[in-house]
């Protein structure tokens, strides 16, 4: 597998946010996870769906093995090398999926790490890759993100509560600027087994699902540069570790990815807020 002009998606990444390898997963990889998700999402209770109802779903990727092949999927990893990311690490990841007639996703970014100097830095500490199952568009809840927001201040940065709280994951008030849109968005539509590739600092959300079918999207988060991150960063993402249904198996297949840390330094405390240095 060949990506094609690599160094232009990286500066997009760099530059924008993110980037889209087009046509990662084979089919019969599609099949497979359509056949895992589908079974994990059917078992959802009542009160599972109603917590989660603007994502949709928030299942840990450590609930079946399959997901440990994804995460050492060769044509991804291929593609992450095409990019520069020579040595990256594997921390978590969930399967993402909303419900048809299900309201949007609101804006958020990912990153907990505000409290080091190299969060405001234009290297990614933490990307997101995320494969969508099916052909995904606004009409069915694709992603949509505001470019650029992973380096610089956005209005949203002041005025959006605790990311993933339970307020806006309720969709207590679908009124709330964090369901609403916003200056600089973008949508990004893809086919299923494209690869959108993006920095966990970027704003991001999804268009409400319209139609009568899931979508579903498996969210699996690297640290391309782990070995250069500061320690007390490094010793947070090495206790990250979950077993939930992996078998002692499955972790031996990533061991090459997993961000194993020894030292004793304390970890870096949570922070979801970018400070002032955000420009």
């Amino acid at each position: 597998m060949e990506i094609e002009k690599p160094k232009e998606k990286y500066d997009q990444l760099i530059s924008d946010g993110y980037c889209v390898v087009e046509d990662v997963l084979k089919d019969d990889m599609i099949l497979q996870l359509r056949s895992v998700t589908d079974a994990l999402l059917d078992a959802q209770t009542e009160d599972q769906l109603a917590a989660t109802r603007s994502s949709g779903s928030m299942i840990s990727v450590y609930m079946h093995s399959l997901f440990s092949e994804l995460v050492i999927y060769p044509r991804a990893l291929l593609a992450l090398d095409a990019l520069g990311f020579l040595r990256p690490k594997f921390s978590s990841g969930y399967v993402i999926s909303k419900p048809p007639k299900s309201p949007p996703l609101f804006w958020h970014q990912d990153w907990w790490g505000w409290n080091d100097p190299c969060s405001y830095t234009a290297l990614p500490q933490q990307l997101f890759l995320m494969y969508y199952l099916v052909d995904t568009t606004p009409h069915n809840g694709c992603l949509r993100v505001i470019k650029g927001s992973h380096l610089n201040r956005h209005p949203l940065h002041d005025i959006l509560p605790n990311a993933h709280g339970a307020e806006l994951q309720r969709v207590d008030n679908i009124d709330h600027p964090a369901f609403q849109h916003h200056n600089g968005e973008i949508d990004i539509s893809v086919n299923a087994g494209d690869l959108v590739i993006g920095d966990s600092r970027l704003l991001h959300a999804s268009h409400s699902n319209e139609s009568d079918e899931r979508r579903t999207v498996i969210t699996l988060w690297y640290h391309p540069f782990f070995a250069l991150l500061p320690e007390p960063m490094q010793a947070h993402i090495g206790r990250m570790r979950q077993k939930l249904e992996w078998s002692d198996e499955d972790w031996n297949r990533i061991e090459q990815l997993n961000p194993d840390y020894q030292g004793d330094i304390e970890p870096l405390q949570w922070n979801r807020t970018p400070g002032p240095e955000l420009k």
